[in-house]
């Protein structure tokens, strides 16, 4: 999993300020809850379902969905912000606020409805009524558009189960889902809505852009592991320094157009080994990728960097969205 994380694998929090904001946001709530000089605030996230409406309270319900307190939810529910953030990219930083503020309202109105329900029922699933605290509505929705949008690629199968490149980020979710009953209820509450109003995305825009922002990732060579980028710099830098010599052999007075005694093996080693480029890419190999939502020409260009193998150039096209 710590390879998921590196700088090869990812473009880490390029043009994903909301999603690196909501990871630190939840890292240092959860964390000064569980510091003794702020553990007192803890109380703040406890929300009995009617007590506050009874009480007066209502605002506990938005305060109840602050922060985890459950340590594991909270490396769980970072990882999967960490891997939706293809979202924001896709969608961009102001629709996808925009999903998690409206997600998140809707289901936390939807949990309310439901603990309702159940207590009506005699059914007791949230230990008399507490609402489970964490941000669980800005996460589960984002599992709907991941089933639908992102591909399924098959990397290899246990026991006959495939597992794939999206095995994990299931997992995680399961994981999260799994800790209580309530827990799991929030998971099915979840709805997504494209919508927050204009002016919090422009005060947000003005106020956190630059403090979140991050650099492009630094470009490098195509090669589609680090080793082949490695292999590919060096022959780079090969024929670099030869071309060099040779400009400078032939720019020396007397020279006679001869080709010099260290260029000789270099070029005899190149006609017997010509590196042939591969062939283009099928039309229905691009049209695969095209109809992942895919722009054509970025297929082309990475099926050709891939030698036309579309699981590989699958996942270099989702590293880049």
């Amino acid at each position: 999993m710590a390879t998921i994380l590196s700088q090869y694998s990812t473009t880490g929090f390029y043009n994903a300020p909301v999603s690196k904001g909501l990871m630190g946001c939840m890292f240092l709530t959860c964390t000064a809850l569980n510091v003794p000089l702020f553990a007192h605030l803890r109380k703040y996230l406890i929300c009995k379902i009617p007590d506050v409406f009874l009480k007066g309270e209502i605002w506990r319900i938005a305060s109840a969905k602050i922060s985890f307190v459950d340590t594991k939810d909270l490396v769980c529910g970072s990882l999967l912000i960490y891997y939706f953030r293809v979202f924001e990219r896709r969608y961009g930083s102001h629709k996808f606020a925009s999903c998690l503020v409206a997600s998140q309202v809707l289901t936390t109105v939807l949990e309310v409805l439901t603990i309702l329900t159940l207590q009506w029922l005699a059914i007791d699933l949230h230990s008399g009524g507490f609402l489970p605290p964490g941000p669980y509505g800005m996460i589960f929705p984002l599992f709907v558009n991941y089933l639908f949008d992102i591909p399924r690629v098959a990397q290899t199968s246990v026991l006959g189960i495939p597992i794939t490149g999206k095995t994990l980020t299931y997992l995680l979710g399961l994981q999260v889902c799994s800790t209580s009953p309530a827990t799991a209820t929030s998971a099915l509450c979840g709805i997504q809505v494209p919508w927050v109003p204009g002016w919090l995305a422009r005060g947000a825009k003005a106020t956190l852009a630059r403090l979140l922002a991050s650099p492009p990732p630094p470009e490098g060579p195509a090669g589609a592991t680090l080793e082949l980028q490695r292999q590919e710099q060096i022959e780079m830098w090969e024929q670099q320094m030869m071309m060099n010599r040779a400009r400078e052999m032939r720019n020396r007075p007397g020279a006679n157009g001869a080709v010099p005694p260290f260029m000789q093996n270099f070029i005899g080693r190149r006609q017997n080994n010509p590196v042939h480029p591969p062939p283009p890419p099928t039309e229905e190999q691009v049209q695969t990728l095209v109809e992942m939502g895919f722009d054509r020409q970025r297929v082309i260009n990475a099926l050709q960097t891939c030698n036309n193998d579309v699981n590989t150039a699958t996942h270099l096209l989702l590293q880049e969205s």
